[in-house]
């Protein structure tokens, strides 16, 4: 059977039946089309011309982020941070850390760093430590700390031993060779090359040098450039006499500011309109 006659066949049926019936029939398939189209239209996806139009997932009610029809996506977009220096006095509490009678190494680390951390906060920068008292803080919450607040740089301060060897005597910072850094313009080892030099300018101490130290749990595990300053030698008399003096504690405190200074500087730390240093990874 052919197209024509079927619907010359169609169109008899249709002709015999009463006008009435035809007129409610005719109403029914204007519902129906009507309903079908609105079931279609409502699972049509429209994404505008605008800048970061919402739509909606497939059956979910989570409004997505479309993001920029030129392109652009918020979610890469590189802001500024709030600078934070997180400060690491090694030891603490029953770990004391080298030692020379009543002289513990804990306690120079962090009478050190909260020198450093009060002239910091005098210049305007955030400081964190990962211990202010004499408690003992084991070595991966340390990291995590500085990891949860993505830290700009991370400042363990620590005093030296050599038992075996008490003539051995200097400064030295140690540090984790970076395969991927987070800033370009600084990393571990470019922190302890300023570190280094301040200290000894500061201290008059002998140079050890930098050391690469790529185990060291606080210099592996942490993402943000990270140095240990090991300020001079407990187990070396003139050392000792060194690191049991105030002003020494203090001298060694503001080296440690200067470098921390000209390291942000480096990254680019800039200060907002509010006055928080600032910087952007990169």
């Amino acid at each position: 059977m052919n197209k024509k006659s079927v619907v010359k066949k169609m169109q008899k049926r249709y002709l015999h039946i009463p006008p009435a019936k035809r007129i409610i029939l005719l109403v029914m398939g204007i519902l129906i089309l009507t309903v079908v189209g609105i079931g279609i239209g409502s699972k049509i996806v429209s994404k505008g011309s605008g800048r970061g139009n919402d739509y909606l997932t497939d059956n979910s009610n989570e409004v997505v982020n479309a993001g920029d029809t030129d392109g652009t996506s918020h979610a890469g977009e590189i802001k500024p941070k709030e600078v934070i220096v997180v400060i690491d006095p090694g030891h603490g509490g029953e770990d004391w850390g080298a030692y020379s009678g009543t002289l513990y190494e804990k306690d120079i680390n962090l009478d050190i760093s909260l020198k450093l951390g009060k002239l910091l906060e005098d210049l305007g920068v955030k400081v964190v430590y990962t211990r202010e008292t004499d408690v003992f803080v084991d070595l991966d919450p340390r990291v995590e700390l500085a990891n949860r607040l993505d830290a700009t740089l991370f400042i363990s301060v620590h005093s030296n031993s050599l038992p075996d060897n008490s003539e051995y005597k200097g400064t030295e910072t140690l540090y984790c060779p970076s395969s991927n850094p987070r800033y370009s313009k600084m990393d571990g080892k470019k922190l302890a090359t300023i570190v280094q030099k301040e200290l000894i300018n500061a201290l008059g101490t002998v140079d050890n040098g930098i050391i690469e130290r790529p185990n060291l749990v606080v210099l592996r595990k942490t993402v943000m450039p990270a140095v240990i300053a090991e300020i001079a030698y407990i187990s070396n008399p003139s050392d000792r006499a060194k690191l049991a003096d105030d002003a020494f504690r203090q001298k060694a405190a503001q080296a440690l500011a200067n470098a921390v200074m000209k390291a942000l500087d480096e990254m680019g730390m800039v200060k907002d309109e509010n006055g928080n240093y600032m910087i952007i990874p990169n």
